[in-house]
């Protein structure tokens, strides 16, 4: 399939578009509840708090690339931060997300915008590229990727990825009805985009026929290669059993410690 990486973030776009109403009926009422306590903040996950509470966030300038709604990105500004920027391709989410941080008088900007088109304003001016579950796999382009994060971070600045592991790609989704959960049903290594129209909404499970929209694999090496092409030094690398994908439950109940997500950091 030789198409551009806009064609594949421009289709992914109306995708997400189509998708965050649907999200935002099941949970906004529930995420501007929870925000209206001062202070909260939505990472649970203790692995992941582990390590923001090592780099120590306070006083820092953080960008999250592809932040969804912005709850993450509230939530560290609630741990400290310092300067906080969001940005993301779905319109609906970005004005989500700059609703509720008006809403609750927290101080972050989320701008709407392809990864790709960050403006080289930005540049040179973050501690902290955060990357959360589920934004790797809609980038056609990891090295032109990590490339952006590079330039938007200070030297000495590091990049935080907490993703879904790729290895959990080759096994059943938990709404497949395969009995052996630990089967390998997809390759490790794929040259295409995965073509998909199913329901985007892992929020409130709404069965629809989804517009067409891509979702890459990319292997771990990969990802690595495109850091280290573009001089983030790899200082933290941790796997861990637990999903973080909100398709691969079942693998974890079923305790036979894979790798279902990791923490990564470079640092520029």
């Amino acid at each position: 399939m030789n198409k551009d990486n806009k064609y594949y973030t421009n289709q992914n776009r109306e995708a997400w578009n189509e998708a965050m109403p649907k999200h935002q009926a099941a949970s906004k009422e529930e995420l501007d509840q929870l925000f209206s306590t001062p202070g909260y903040i939505c990472q649970k996950d203790k692995n992941l708090l582990q390590v923001l509470e090592r780099i120590d966030v306070q006083g820092k300038d953080v960008i999250h690339l592809c932040c969804n709604n912005g709850v993450e990105l509230l939530s560290i500004k609630n741990m400290g931060a310092n300067r906080c920027v969001g940005i993301d391709i779905c319109d609906e989410a970005i004005e989500e997300a700059q609703e509720r941080a008006k809403k609750f008088n927290i101080d972050c900007e989320f701008i709407r915008s392809d990864v790709y088109d960050i403006s080289e304003e930005l540049y040179n001016s973050f501690d902290i590229v955060h990357i959360t579950a589920g934004c790797i796999g809609w980038i056609p382009d990891p090295g032109g990727f990590f490339k952006i994060i590079s330039d938007l971070l200070r030297v000495n600045g590091i990049v935080l990825i907490h993703e879904i592991h790729p290895f959990s790609e080759m096994l059943p989704f938990d709404d497949n009805n395969i009995e052996d959960r630990l089967k390998i049903i997809e390759p490790y290594f794929r040259d295409e985009p995965i073509v998909e129209n199913c329901s985007l909404d892992y929020v409130g499970g709404t069965d629809y026929a989804a517009k067409t929209h891509y979702w890459f694999v990319h292997t771990v090496s990969t990802l690595i290669m495109a850091l280290v092409n573009n001089d983030l030094r790899i200082e933290y690398f941790s796997e861990y059993a637990k999903d973080i994908s909100a398709g691969h439950k079942k693998q974890e109940e079923l305790n036979a410690q894979i790798p279902l997500s990791y923490i990564l950091i470079g640092k520029k």
